[in-house]
């Protein structure tokens, strides 16, 4: 049908009134309801599906290690890379996914994401030397490195400010069970069929989800923008800058040794990049990959702050956690990852609890007595002797997984709401390297401090991994200070109250 022209009589306009008022008004409850409807879920399980992925692939190959080593009979400094250089990678690709959205939209992205994803999985499962293995997880990394914050961003994006809070709910359900059960897939994997399935079981999977997200995936989910120009500049210090400080922590964690000459100049080379990136981004003509002025607005600065110790506290209790069982109670590799499921699924339980919670009380609570949550769980650790009852530890370490829960999805809701949509994408992209950032300083503390316990206790070492906790419990509390200042009340605003069913807010009169 056509649009009726200026000489058509009024009749039609008369008639149509009523339906453009009723589409205005259906769009409204639309965007004040925060109820996740079908189709919605539909999508989302997709891109978490692929989320999910990524995660496990951050971890899976940790138990493969020596099976890496003995297949190509290539020394362990040197199989270690073929997990720095997968982490490496996704710190490259993480800064441009942001750009990369509002370029080319969130569908287009998200399936070159995982096509790239796939792709290296593929071939690292064929690898025939630990250098070719490199390079593939190098190409799986940067798929890899795309995924999370492309997920994040087109979840959020499409979610809309009401339902947001429940939208990183589900985001948080890979995020808190992803790098628990890698460990335990990879175990699982080495030991029944072959170390090439920790990559080949990607492909399967991948395909599966690229399939699906052609029928889930509304073509104009993102409708891109052309005229974005790439911060070619922005790239070349942000990229480097940050892999560089990741591998510095990396290289801390590994050697125990922060003053190092390496460490110092990785140190170094990445703080100059980053502060080149700063003076780039404030006088740049192109919008920057990572718009500095954002953090002129608290409720996003803090919110990153936050996720930031959150990134610290969760790789920090990831990393010890086994450690302590694997060396001081001498358990197995799989009996010290099936000790830490119940982190993964309290963690889930926490993250369901926060979006549940949502329309009642904001991020400033929620997040608070969640890193207060984990603080407790970690106290207990702080008595760990050789022979503490693991069923105790169990249930102590699921509150930990509990608080991470609690407080992730509030946190990056209350982030989304600070910058607005339009921002979403590479907000995103600065929430995630934070993220990262502090996953990586979290882990190279802990070890740091464990190896000087461990030289410098007489006894047993568990008295060097109760005391080691304390950085963990220290880092959880200065997190729930950083969310205790997140902006607002800690009640939630109670949404506008919507017309009743079958009345037109646009015609119904108001009484005299």
């Amino acid at each position: 049908m056509t649009r009726g022209t200026p000489e058509s009589s009024t009749a039609p306009e008369a008639t149509t009134e009523p339906s453009h008022a009723a589409s205005a008004a259906a769009e409204t409850a639309a965007a004040t309801s925060d109820k996740l409807d079908p189709a919605f879920l539909r999508m989302a399980a997709v891109l978490l599906l692929a989320l999910l992925m990524a995660l496990l692939d951050e971890t899976i190959v940790n138990v493969g290690v020596k099976t890496l080593s003995g297949e190509f009979g290539s020394p362990l400094a040197t199989v270690q890379w073929v997990t720095a250089g997968y982490l490496l990678a996704v710190a490259v690709a993480t800064p441009f996914a942001g750009w990369a959205v509002d370029r080319f939209g969130g569908r287009t992205m998200w399936l070159t994401a995982v096509f790239l994803f796939v792709l290296g999985s593929t071939l690292a499962g064929f690898a025939w030397s630990i250098e070719s293995l490199i390079v593939f997880r190098v190409l799986q990394g940067l798929g890899g490195g795309m995924i999370v914050p492309v997920v994040q961003s087109v979840l959020a994006t499409t979610a809309g400010p009401a339902r947001v809070a429940k939208a990183m709910a589900l985001i948080s359900l890979p995020l808190t069970l992803g790098p628990i059960l890698g460990p335990l897939l990879g175990g699982v994997l080495v030991d029944a069929v072959s170390w090439r399935w920790m990559f080949l079981i990607n492909l399967p999977i991948g395909l599966v989800a690229l399939l699906l997200a052609l029928r889930t995936l509304p073509a104009d989910q993102h409708a891109g923008r052309p005229e974005e120009r790439l911060d070619v500049l922005g790239l070349v210090l942000l990229s480097p800058g940050f892999a560089t400080l990741v591998y510095g922590f990396t290289t801390a964690a590994h050697s125990g040794d922060a003053s190092s000459p390496k460490v110092l100049v990785a140190f170094a080379v990445g703080a100059l990049l980053l502060l080149g990136y700063v003076v780039h981004a404030l006088r740049t003509s192109v919008t920057p990959l990572i718009d500095l002025r954002m953090f002129g607005k608290r409720g996003f600065t803090m919110a990153v702050i936050t996720m930031f110790l959150v990134g610290g506290v969760a790789n920090a209790l990831l990393f010890l956690t086994p450690l302590y069982y694997q060396q001081s109670r001498e358990f197995g590799a799989l009996h010290a990852g099936l000790l830490l499921i119940p982190s993964g699924v309290l963690g889930a339980a926490g993250a369901i609890t926060s979006g549940k919670t949502a329309n009642k009380v904001t991020a400033r609570l929620t997040s608070t007595a969640g890193m207060l949550v984990t603080a407790l769980g970690a106290l207990a650790f702080t008595r760990i002797g050789s022979d503490t009852n693991t069923m105790l530890l169990s249930v102590a370490f699921g509150l930990t997984g509990y608080g991470i829960g609690l407080t992730a999805p509030g946190t990056m809701a209350f982030m989304y709401k600070a910058v607005g949509e339009a921002s979403a994408p590479r907000a995103t992209s600065a929430l995630f390297i934070f993220n990262q950032i502090g996953g990586a300083l979290g882990i190279a503390v802990i070890a740091i401090t464990l190896q000087e316990r461990l030289g410098t206790s007489g006894g047993h070492p568990a008295g060097a991994y109760a005391g080691s906790y304390w950085v963990i419990i220290a880092f959880s509390v200065i997190a729930a200070l950083a969310a205790l200042t997140l902006p607002g009340s800690f009640r939630a605003e109670a949404p506008p109250e919507q017309p009743a069913e079958g009345k037109d807010p646009l015609t119904e009169s108001t009484p005299a």
